[in-house]
């Protein structure tokens, strides 16, 4: 039995002629006639009621055109997925990511993207949460990591990371054995953080503010590997995700108490039509994270 034969049953089916249906697939009706022999034959199975002036479905035949039916939408499904990655064979994902994320847990994200779709290739533009919301509200990128609390609300987001933010420091610091911190903790210590339009500095800066706490602020630096340099050199402490803390030797990530979550999304415009690079992108995250 093959694809054909199914395709020929239920066009017959559909048009209730042999003729009809040979004009529609289009094939000469004595093929289309045996093909449904063939067909009867194989399954053993009257069909079609030919003793009509139009041929009918026998009892039999109705059931299985059902499943012939649902076999055939099956096979097309099959058929546009397959014609899809065929043209994602060449094109560029293009997404914003502040640093932190691009460095700690960017890479498994596209490593594993790029690896289902080899023909393609990635371009990651570092910005602070802010500034990567402006640009996608400009339609100056397509896909950017923002806050999954932002408050834009022309964004559509797809939750792409639950962490918990943590006091980093060295090994060597008189923390670096405590169980927890709180933000009093941080009154008046050396920090070495990022500059403002990050959300952990942000955060950072909210949670200051409520506490009426002003720490010692020895340098601000985009350049995380900066950042995580100093620490590790004594200059002083910094904020991050506990995932930093956890990959990076050296450092001792102190949970905050109470606890502050760390929810990041995956945006873009609402309504704004992207690439198809970045929509594949999109559906796959949307997927994965889904799990």
């Amino acid at each position: 039995m093959d694809l054909r034969k199914l395709e020929i049953f239920s066009a017959v089916a559909r048009c209730e002629s042999f003729s009809v249906a040979a004009e529609q697939l289009p094939m000469a009706q004595p093929a289309v006639s045996i093909a449904i022999r063939k067909l009867e034959g194989e399954l053993g199975l009257t069909l079609f009621d030919r003793s009509g002036r139009r041929v009918q479905l026998t009892a039999e035949g109705s059931q299985l055109l059902l499943r012939a039916q649902e076999i055939l939408h099956k096979v097309a499904d099959f058929r546009q997925s397959a014609g899809s990655m065929n043209e994602l064979l060449e094109g560029e994902l293009g997404i914003a990511c502040p640093s932190m994320l691009a460095t700690y847990f960017l890479p498994d994200l596209l490593s594993g993207f790029l690896g289902e779709y080899p023909g393609l290739t990635a371009s990651v533009t570092q910005a602070g949460t802010r500034k990567i919301e402006d640009m996608l509200l400009r339609d100056e990128i397509e896909l950017g990591v923002t806050s999954a609390t932002a408050r834009a609300q022309d964004l559509e987001r797809v939750p792409l990371v639950d962490e918990q933010m943590v006091v980093c420091v060295a090994e060597a610091h008189r923390w670096s054995r405590r169980r927890y911190l709180t933000i009093a903790d941080l009154h008046q210590t050396p920090m070495v953080v990022y500059e403002s339009g990050y959300f952990i500095r942000e955060q950072l800066d909210a949670l200051c503010r409520e506490e009426q706490v002003q720490p010692d602020l020895r340098m601000q630096s985009n350049f995380l590997p900066l950042l995580v340099r100093m620490v590790k050199q004594g200059l002083g402490v910094t904020v991050g995700l506990r995932t930093m803390a956890e990959q990076e030797t050296g450092l001792r990530g102190i949970p905050l108490s109470p606890k502050v979550p760390v929810t990041m999304a995956l945006a873009k415009r609402r309504g704004r039509s992207i690439s198809r690079a970045n929509q594949a992108f999109l559906d796959w995250v949307t997927e994965t994270e889904g799990r």
